[in-house]
């Protein structure tokens, strides 16, 4: 597959099949991350790779999912595993470099996990506290992102942006399939001057 198309393919999927994600999968994943580039090569991020049923059922509760539309994913929709990224409290570097070091990271993970089948999003954790508890992480490390990981039962089909409304939406095709709809903006936008 060419590498535009992978990452074409590779959207946030928000329900998936009920099924578990082997931990050999979630270390082939996490090789995504482990091979990313670091701002100042400091490497500051740590991981913890989650496939145990009943924390992945206690994660699948602290985490938001779709904060643009009414839905929510029901349990029968969670995901078989989570990767979490977490870096040192206090920070030892800008968060601008942390922020830059994950999305490099989770891209390159969302990659991986895509070419092996796999669907994934990730999101900011909005109970920390919680998180840390679940996992058992001492409160020396902040949980950054959250990234949930199985087979996914939605189809996300990108559209152009239409009057300025970027909001996307989804449609239930029953049985907990559904199509999720997401408008990107034409490049001709996204470009401010070619020199």
């Amino acid at each position: 597959m060419e590498i535009l198309d992978l990452i074409k393919k590779a959207r946030s999927h928000r329900s998936f099949k009920s099924s578990s994600v082997p931990m050999s999968d979630l270390m082939k994943i996490i090789e995504g991350a482990h091979f990313s580039s670091a701002g100042a090569n400091k490497q500051f991020l740590r991981y913890v790779l989650v496939n145990d049923k009943n924390i992945c059922s206690q994660l699948f509760k602290d985490v938001v999912w779709a904060s643009q539309i009414e839905w929510k994913p029901t349990e029968n929709e969670a995901p078989g595993a989570y990767i979490v990224v977490f870096t040192d409290n206090p920070p030892k570097l800008p968060l601008n470099f942390i922020y830059a070091d994950c999305g490099i990271a989770l891209q390159n993970m969302k990659l991986i996990a895509t070419s092996l089948g796999y669907g994934v999003n990730f999101m900011e954790p909005v109970k920390k506290d919680e998180i840390l508890e679940v996992l058992n992480i001492s409160k020396e490390y902040i949980p950054l992102f959250v990234m949930p990981i199985g087979v996914p039962t939605d189809e996300v089909i990108l559209t152009e942006v239409e009057n300025g409304n970027m909001k996307y939406w989804r449609e239930s095709l029953g049985n907990h399939n559904y199509r999720h709809f997401v408008p990107k903006l034409p490049l001709d936008q996204l470009i401010i001057k070619k020199i």
